[in-house]
């Protein structure tokens, strides 16, 4: 498992309550019927206790060969009981946008853009519950992440390319380049099932890539979310993850 158990209770407390807020908000679903997104929950300073589960900092250590990455923010998201299929899609915009949104250019490769390089950013996918048939785990088209810079995505209602199902059980981890083409399946359970997510920014990522106007806020890191009191009482791993998440230097504090 990737969070102690002790994590783990206190983070389905955490999402219990995010349940609710969200459900009052939206009583019929804000990413389809009875399929809502938790938004960027980094204010919530429970859920950076996700931020430093050493098993999903290794792997990231792995991916990226540096310990030097950081944390953008925090979210989630959860389906009802009876919610159906979701299609296909990816957590960016289309590629189509692609030269607009990221200025980024390698002159070395003209032909070569900000989709087409390592994974720049990792969002990783807690279960607060187990994943199995009833509640429906997301599902993943293998190796599509390399496809989402030249090719689109299969329209709603034709043929879908084979896909896997996350199965796994409450506390683990689900890491996904969020340029992978995915979605999620029915819960033909009696219960919600929430995973809280983190998302993780690689060493050399750098802001300046984007051309967005601040909208890609899943891409920028939650400026101001934490307080610098705040941050300087976490673990010193954590500390060290959330660093960008305290306001600029230049913007007062209460």
């Amino acid at each position: 498992d990737a969070l102690a158990p002790d994590v783990l209770a206190r983070m389905q407390a955490v999402s219990a309550e995010l349940i609710r807020v969200a459900v009052r908000r939206h009583p019929f679903g804000n990413r389809g019927p009875r399929r809502y997104s938790l938004g960027r929950t980094t204010v919530v300073s429970e859920t950076l206790a996700l931020a430093d589960a050493p098993p999903v900092c290794e792997v990231l250590r792995h991916i990226w060969q540096s310990d030097r990455f950081s944390v953008q923010c925090t979210g989630g998201d959860f389906s009802l009981p009876g919610t159906e299929v979701q299609e296909l899609h990816i957590d960016m915009p289309p590629r189509t946008l692609a030269d607009t949104l990221y200025a980024f250019h390698d002159p070395a490769h003209p032909g070569r853009n900000f989709l087409d390089l390592p994974a720049p950013v990792v969002k990783v996918y807690f279960p607060m519950v187990d994943f199995d048939e009833r509640t429906g785990p997301p599902r993943f088209v293998p190796g599509s992440q390399w496809r989402t810079a030249h090719e689109d995505l299969p329209p709603p209602g034709t043929w879908e390319p084979a896909s896997v199902r996350a199965y796994c059980p409450k506390g683990s981890a689900i890491l996904m380049d969020q340029r992978v083409w995915h979605g999620g399946t029915p819960n033909v359970s009696e219960v919600a099932r929430p995973m809280l997510s983190v998302h993780y920014a690689g060493p050399w990522y750098n802001e300046d890539v984007l051309n967005d106007g601040g909208g890609m806020q899943f891409y920028r890191y939650h400026r101001g979310a934490l307080p610098s009191q705040r941050l300087a009482s976490l673990p010193g791993r954590r500390r060290e993850l959330c660093r960008h998440l305290v306001p600029p230097p230049d913007v007062p504090q209460s």
